[in-house]
């Protein structure tokens, strides 16, 4: 992010990826029998992921505006959308690997990856990315564009019900509200900015790629260490 960093945005990007990490612990425990939570689509689980996703999604939008508020950095932006999609893809072969039947073959990253090459062109005009943004999640409550879509043109062999799907329609909407959001903040808007708060606490937040890709895999190794040990 380039110049002063917005204290808000850092936040909100923050408490998402701990919620986040949260939210896949209490998925893990259910996936190795010690809980019997409905995780991720019971009452309560399901809105609770959406939470998550509007916050991180509304980030997203927002840090866009702020890398590239002076011009698009092309370089910057391709640089970071082809780390994005390595881990992306390296999720897609681990879990088709391991959990075949709910393969990831679109999830956050890959939505990340895609949603933000589709918004860069918007990223400099924030009343026509809200409008588009709004009409992209109207489409989705009315039915017009379901979740599956673009997946359901293709008979693909794709997973019912893969893990940590993130549809196109409403999400790639919130953000575009994330850009006009950005814009409020790079005119100045920081409500958290009079907090005196360490760059420790939003450490997490600042390095969200980081802590994505591997809090998984650490909970899976000592989950699984404790399954073979204690069953």
């Amino acid at each position: 992010m380039a110049g002063t960093r917005n204290v808000t945005i850092d936040i909100i990007r923050t408490v998402a990826i701990v919620l986040m990490v949260i939210f896949h612990f209490a998925y893990d425990l259910r996936f190795f029998g010690w809980v019997d939570w409905n995780v991720p689509n019971g009452k309560g689980w399901k809105e609770f992921r959406y939470v998550i996703l509007t916050l991180f999604f509304l980030s997203v939008g927002a840090s866009l505006v702020f890398a590239h508020r002076q011009r698009v950095d092309f370089k910057s932006f391709a640089k970071r959308i082809v780390w994005i999609v390595i881990w992306a893809l390296i999720i897609s072969l681990f879990t088709y690997t391991f959990f075949h039947n709910n393969w990831i073959y679109f999830g956050v990253l890959h939505f990340i990856a895609v949603a933000s090459i589709l918004c860069l062109p918007l990223v400099r005009y924030p009343a026509i990315a809200a409008i588009v943004g709004v009409l992209t999640v109207v489409l989705f409550l009315t039915g017009v564009v379901t979740s599956k879509w673009p997946f359901n043109f293709w008979e693909l062999g794709l997973p019912p019900s893969p893990n940590d799907y993130v549809a196109l329609f409403p999400w790639t909407g919130v953000v575009l509200l994330g850009i006009g959001l950005g814009h409020l903040f790079e005119k100045g808007l920081d409500p958290c900015a009079s907090l005196k708060l360490s760059t420790k606490i939003t450490f997490l937040g600042r390095h969200s790629l980081a802590v994505y890709v591997l809090h998984q895999p650490i909970f899976f190794a000592i989950l699984g260490a404790i399954y073979v040990v204690v069953g």
